[in-house]
């Protein structure tokens, strides 16, 4: 029971942040531009989805436009979290449920011009880590179940239509297979795992075909290093990840206000589909965040924690931010202003 526990706890890339949920965070740095929104409106996508405590403990999603509207997609007393968009921007998929019984979280769509709501699974499961297909037929996602359905220790991936429906498996081992998305041209599908490791917390890259053959391992890791969150560029040749970096598994975070130093940094890196691994990003403190291409593939969009401390070097906070950067790692800037949601943003998708 403890290593099943210890699994669906690593199912959460964002274990970090919800090891300090309940520090404050206050303050916040603004953006010296007279339009806090300037950057933003020179990118060439059109919506940022994302979500944020800063409005209910669960935690909602939100969308924010081109013209710096932003609007509250959901309010419930359910955790959503792991939003993706549609290729069409028109849809969102997501997982809700509760968030201190992981057994509950289940698959939505989320029909943004309409506001109505599809749930996809309803079990006693983990699903989570949705993605779209690009046609926008079909979701893949991560579950933590076995071949009989009930509860298991590690994630393999499955893919689904858009109404729930035709469930396949596509992966099938002890091991865990997670985070997956699809690439641009869909016949790709990138995701996490430890089925090279063979240890729990410490993933690497692979690549499959969308019919789940002839999985690739893409990345390899030492130490506590640990893979996370890959995502393709609009082109299909590179893939983005964030490795964690720090001295001990990722996930052991029971102290982390006095340990952070261990359990950081999370570095941008890319790797091309020989398994030519890059390093974007060269921080020795930053916390957990995700990383995405923008649409042109000119620019890549990545979230940090930047940590706040005390006296004695406690983490008393942190400033949940997106970074924009060019594709070489150099000049990072904010792109969007401090405020309410800085505190809490995890998950985003644009």
């Amino acid at each position: 029971m403890m290593n099943l526990k210890r699994n669906l706890i690593g199912f959460l890339s964002a274990a970090l942040v919800l090891a300090i949920s309940g520090i404050s965070c206050n303050g916040s740095e603004a953006i010296s531009e007279e339009d806090p929104y300037a950057l933003w409106k020179e990118m060439p996508n059109e919506r940022i989805v994302f979500m944020s405590k800063a409005d209910s403990p669960e935690g909602e999603l939100y969308l924010l436009d081109k013209h710096g509207q932003l609007t509250r997609l959901t309010d419930d007393n359910r955790h959503e979290n792991n939003p993706a968009l549609s290729f069409d921007g028109k849809e969102v998929v997501f997982n809700g449920g509760d968030e201190s019984d992981l057994l509950t979280w289940e698959i939505f769509i989320l029909d943004l011009e309409t506001g109505q709501e599809t749930q996809l699974t309803n079990n006693n499961v983990i699903d989570a880590h949705a993605d779209w297909s690009p046609d926008g037929s079909r979701i893949v996602f991560g579950s933590f179940r076995d071949a009989q359905g009930n509860p298991f220790g590690a994630a393999d991936i499955y893919v689904m239509n858009t109404d729930g429906s035709g469930l396949t498996q596509l992966t099938n081992t002890p091991w865990e297979d997670n985070d997956p998305e699809w690439s641009p041209d869909g016949t790709k599908i990138v995701f996490k795992s430890t089925r090279n490791t063979q240890q729990s917390g410490r993933e690497e890259i692979f690549i499959m075909k969308d019919d789940g053959a002839d999985p690739k391992r893409l990345t390899t890791t030492s130490g506590w290093q640990s893979d996370h969150d890959p995502s393709w560029s609009p082109n299909g040749e590179h893939i983005l990840f964030t490795r964690f970096e720090g001295s001990r598994i990722w996930f052991n975070a029971a102290n982390f206000a006095n340990d952070w130093e261990e359990l950081t940094p999370w570095n941008v890196h890319r790797v091309d589909l020989n398994g030519n691994v890059e390093k974007l990003t060269d921080s020795s403190t930053a916390g957990w965040g995700i990383t995405l291409y923008s649409a042109d593939g000119n620019q890549i969009l990545f979230g940090t924690i930047d940590w706040v401390t005390n006296e004695s070097n406690q983490v008393i906070g942190g400033y949940h931010r997106l970074i924009l950067m060019e594709v070489d790692g150099s000049n990072p800037r904010q792109l969007l202003p401090d405020d309410d949601h800085t505190g809490t943003l995890e998950y985003f998708d644009w």
